[in-house]
């Protein structure tokens, strides 16, 4: 009888950590401050799922934005982080509650994200977090940092700062697109990284300006994914640097 009373424990106590509640667009429900996932719908009444962490009376917020693996344990470990230094986070998932570590599996599952269900996503992940008056900062990494500069087109006037980590895939380089961007903008970018090259780097950041965007460019003597503790490129050195300069940034914008 122990060990039944045992198993049925931990299957409830499972089931509680599994549960997602539903929320419409705009409002977070969550009984406490302790990070869970709920479930929100978009404005077309398309369900999905966020992870949400932090004090409710937050005057500050964060959307976080995955990277290719997905909504995972480390973009967890991520929200928590911030959540603990004060503010109300959102990890939106992109996937649809997939989440891998194959990289054809990550290429196959990112491409087939539409841009428009993104959008309307960030819409109402932004809605959610803007919510009495909280000033809210975009982050992402990789993959999730060129998502960013989407999620800031969408948020109009909604969102206070964006903070890109090395951005990975399609990125909005049109100046009649960026236009429409109103946040200040840090880039976190790394010197050696596969992908954006420092030419590619200067071609991005130089379209940003002549749009007339505020963007503050940090480069590392790093590669790509050396924020990130689990990566094989993690730097220790350039983590803590971007760290600070990501909460400076913060500071300076959502206060």
């Amino acid at each position: 009888m122990s060990r039944l009373h045992t198993i049925i424990c931990i299957a409830l106590y499972t089931a509680c950590l599994m549960v997602a509640q539903s929320v419409s667009a705009g409002q977070i429900s969550s009984p406490n401050d302790r990070a869970n996932y709920v479930q929100l719908k978009t404005a077309s009444n398309q369900s999905f799922n966020a992870y949400v962490a932090g004090p409710q009376d937050a005057k500050q917020a964060i959307l976080l934005i995955h990277g290719w693996w997905g909504l995972n344990r480390e973009v967890e470990t991520w929200a928590n982080e911030f959540a603990v230094a004060g503010y109300r986070v959102m990890a939106i998932d992109l996937y649809n509650q997939q989440v891998t570590s194959d990289p054809a599996t990550a290429k196959k599952l990112m491409q087939a994200v539409k841009q428009s269900d993104a959008d309307a996503k960030y819409a109402t992940a932004i809605k959610a977090l803007s919510a009495n008056g909280r000033k809210v900062a975009i982050i992402g990494r990789s993959y999730g940092a060129s998502q960013a500069l989407h999620a800031a087109l969408v948020a109009k006037d909604e969102a206070s700062a964006a903070i890109v980590y090395y951005p990975y895939g399609e990125l909005i380089t049109d100046k009649q697109t960026l236009i429409e961007i109103k946040t200040p903008i840090l880039g976190h970018f790394a010197r050696y990284d596969f992908f954006l090259t420092p030419n590619k780097i200067t071609q991005f950041t130089s379209a940003i300006k002549k749009s007339g965007l505020k963007i503050t460019v940090n480069m590392y003597e790093a590669r790509h994914g050396f924020d990130k503790p689990t990566s094989s490129n993690f730097n220790e050195t350039a983590h803590q640097l971007a760290k600070q300069r990501t909460n400076q940034f913060l500071e300076q914008y959502l206060n």
